[in-house]
């Protein structure tokens, strides 16, 4: 497995079965996501349904690596409809387990980051990560991103294990002074 054969593009109806597959995995292994396996409700009927909508709406996107047999890592973003904040921009981002430590997460955050820049309307990409999650915030801040605030024991593991929920920040069209902590 080397990240270099790695495809970064758009996610496309033909990839719902693979997309749903990747997805139940990722939700099966990883402690830092809010959904658990139970709560997913999708096939790949809705899963192509989810593509289609993402595609039509050009302020939101789905963006998949894949090594051309299996999605190995995603992107999804979505947007506020309402004027106040239709500007901004959220994303949550997932890399395979076997994937881990390879650069895609940092492939596909710069992609995202450009297809952003591709877009007049929005103007701030801001997301969600567990403050345990110390290599996914590393990657943040390494491309950019600024700590907003903490919702304190905002996420719950089990009855008496909680942790924070950082609230992160970037302008990627900014002369970059809003990227800086404490500006």
């Amino acid at each position: 497995m080397t990240s270099a054969n790695i495809e970064i593009r758009p996610a496309i109806a033909s990839d719902a079965r693979k997309l749903n597959r990747y997805v139940r995995h990722i939700f099966a292994t990883s402690e830092h996501l809010i959904t658990r396996p139970h709560e997913f409700a999708s096939g790949p009927f809705r899963q192509r349904m989810w593509i289609a909508g993402k595609a039509t709406n050009p302020y939101e996107t789905c963006l998949i690596a894949t090594d051309g047999r299996d999605i190995v890592g995603m992107i999804d973003s979505w947007t506020d409809r309402r004027e106040r904040v239709k500007h901004v921009t959220t994303f949550a981002m997932s890399v395979h387990p076997d994937w881990h430590g390879q650069g895609i997460g940092h492939r596909l955050l710069n992609s995202f980051i450009e297809w952003v820049r591709g877009n007049e309307r929005l103007e701030k990409i801001e997301l969600h990560v567990h403050a345990d999650n110390e290599s996914a915030m590393a990657l943040y801040k390494k491309c950019g991103f600024v700590q907003e605030g903490v919702r304190r024991r905002a996420i719950r593991y089990n009855k008496n294990d909680f942790t924070d929920d950082v609230l992160m920040a970037y302008w990627p069209n900014s002369s970059g002074v809003e990227n800086i902590e404490g500006e």
